[in-house]
């Protein structure tokens, strides 16, 4: 998690506003944990309530019976590839996605990228793995999964090298890895090309965060809101590194904007925490 100061009057309420906030790739170091997503895959009804051995993803929503009937019958006939296999692979990771269970949605779409291969079906199962590994709890899933991102990135690149969106998540897949120099690295390739580019740089601006390092952090978000000043994540950790430097006033100011800005009760209630403290 972020490395500042939180008094335990705020600690739960803080707690909510990064889960708002934070970007799923999480750098992978000792204060640091993988948020969690427990796949239903492997013969076992997802979104159920734990007994009998079923594994449950905590993430997402409760599958409905109907649902779950419905999964159960497209599983079968994506397992016996008649010839309406593509379409029932597609169901199924809909209905997963619907549910947010991203690495079973991935299963499924992997399905349709290998039988009708192209750079759409690509970035679908793409995504579908990158959204799995923002959510993996244990090391090896999180590896497996940020591979499998990485192979279907990588084949769209390769045909389209000019999709910085992609390259963008190649990066961050890289993070929690055991080469997380290598996604610094294409972030900065990112920056080169496109200077401006707003996802580069608040993924700069928070792996420099995430790592303490508060003055380079927010230089990286002025830059940022400078040239998208909408962008309310990036105004508000550029709240934050203030509030890590000891830079009062700015924070104080910069939380004072990010109220303004915004009207969800557990931003808000975050961001009076913060102001409270300041005073």
């Amino acid at each position: 998690m972020l490395k500042h100061r939180v008094i335990l009057v705020v600690l739960s309420i803080f707690l909510i506003i990064v889960l708002y906030f934070l970007p799923r790739i999480v750098v992978d170091n000792e204060k640091n944990q993988d948020m969690g997503m427990v796949s239903g895959e492997g013969g076992t009804r997802p979104g159920t309530n734990g007994k009998e051995g079923e594994i449950v993803d905590v993430h997402a929503l409760e599958i409905s019976e109907a649902d779950l009937d419905r999964i159960d019958y497209f599983r079968f006939g994506v397992q016996s590839e008649g010839a309406d296999r593509l379409a029932l692979a597609d169901s199924l990771s809909r209905i997963f996605l619907e549910y947010n269970q991203y690495d079973s949605a991935a299963k499924y779409l992997e399905v349709i990228a290998t039988v009708n291969p192209g750079l759409e079906e690509y970035e679908q199962v793409g995504n579908a793995y990158f959204d799995a590994l923002g959510f993996a709890l244990e090391r090896t899933r999180a590896e497996s999964f940020g591979e499998k991102a990485r192979y279907y990135y990588k084949l769209i690149l390769e045909e389209d090298p000019k999709r910085l969106d992609i390259k963008n998540k190649l990066a961050m897949s890289y993070i929690s890895s055991a080469n997380p120099m290598q996604g610094i690295t294409l972030l900065r390739e990112i920056l080169d090309t496109d200077p401006e580019n707003e996802t580069a740089l608040f993924n700069m601006g928070i792996l420099a965060l995430q790592s303490g390092q508060y003055e380079r952090s927010s230089e990286r978000f002025k830059n940022l809101v400078s040239l998208y000043p909408q962008n309310l994540q990036g105004q508000f950790y550029l709240g934050l590194c203030y509030f890590e430097l000891g830079q009062k006033d700015k924070a104080r100011k910069q939380f004072e904007l990010v109220k303004s800005m915004e009207d969800d009760p557990a931003v808000l209630a975050t961001v009076e925490g913060y102001l409270r403290e300041l005073n």
